[in-house]
């Protein structure tokens, strides 16, 4: 007779680890994401409260020879 008992607890075992796994990688991505969106809302607010010498670059790509 198959040990079932053993089988049930070798599955529930691994699966566990791979649900562990996959909440870090979860997780972590998550921080991940946070940051890199901090880091564009930050550099937008540091653009937009720029001083209006540096609307000159932003004039300048729109002046292209033709």
């Amino acid at each position: 007779m198959p040990d079932y008992k053993a089988m049930y607890y070798h599955l529930a075992g691994r699966m566990a680890t791979a649900i562990d796994a996959l909440e870090a990688t979860t997780n972590a991505l998550t921080d991940i994401t946070e940051r890199l969106k901090l880091a564009q809302q930050t550099t937008e607010e540091m653009f937009i409260s720029a001083s209006d010498d540096d609307e000159d670059f932003s004039d300048n790509s729109d002046n292209v020879s033709e």
